[in-house]
Order: C-alpha cells, then structure tokens, then sequence
C-alpha cells in the first residue's frame, strides 16, 4: 500500500498515514524496540497493511519520495474547514482533496518506486 505521512510524532514513536485506497488511516507504532524509521509529514510512503480489529496498522514502511505532499495534512484540515457545515439538512457535495497519487497518474506523472538517498 502506498500513503501520505499525515502526523508523526518521534518521542511517541507514532505516526498517521492517509492511504492510497481512501479507506480508514492507518496506524503506525514501533514495537519491539526497532529503530524509530526517519520520515516527516508529507512523505510518500509505502507499507504493509494489517488489520487489527477495526484499525489499519502499517507495518514496514520505506520512504518512496520525501516531501512528496507537504501540505496535505494542511489541505485536508482546510477542506474540513471549508465543507458543508456541521448539521446542515442537506450535505451535498463538499471538497474533494485527491490522493497525490492518483493526481500525478491522471497528469501522466510517473512517481518514483526508489526509496530517497540522501
């Protein structure tokens, strides 16, 4: 599965992922003491999903493009912000914000498969 790195948080050892899918967010935590992976908000990355329950949990994860979507998490909350209005009678509609992938794919942007060196 591919995903955006939404929130991450390095002393809890946590992170949010927006998958590719659009389903629910996945879940990501460091168990068993394995090295805390570097990424940021905004870096596509790709992983193993598992379900446990009624929660993804992403597992394995390796940066595909750093800083692939910084402003997503941003966007998302903008979009939140700007729909239609909590308890209104009718939602119709609303704003829509694609996957970074999918959008590249309809421009014919080809997104690297290669982790980033550097």
């Amino acid at each position: 599965m591919i995903g955006v790195v939404l929130w991450r948080d390095e002393t809890l050892t946590k992170a949010v992922i927006w998958c590719e899918d659009q389903g629910d967010l996945a879940f990501y935590a460091n168990e068993g003491g394995a090295e805390f992976r570097e990424f940021n908000p905004g870096d596509w990355v790709e992983f193993d999903l598992t379900i446990s329950g009624n929660i993804r949990i992403a597992e394995n994860l390796s940066v595909l493009i750093e800083q692939g979507s910084p402003d997503l998490a941003d966007r998302l909350s903008a979009a939140e912000v700007c729909g239609p209005e909590a308890g209104a009678a009718e939602q119709s509609g609303g704003t829509v914000v694609p996957f970074p992938l999918r959008a590249a794919k309809k421009r014919g942007v080809s997104a690297p498969r290669q982790a980033s060196q550097g």
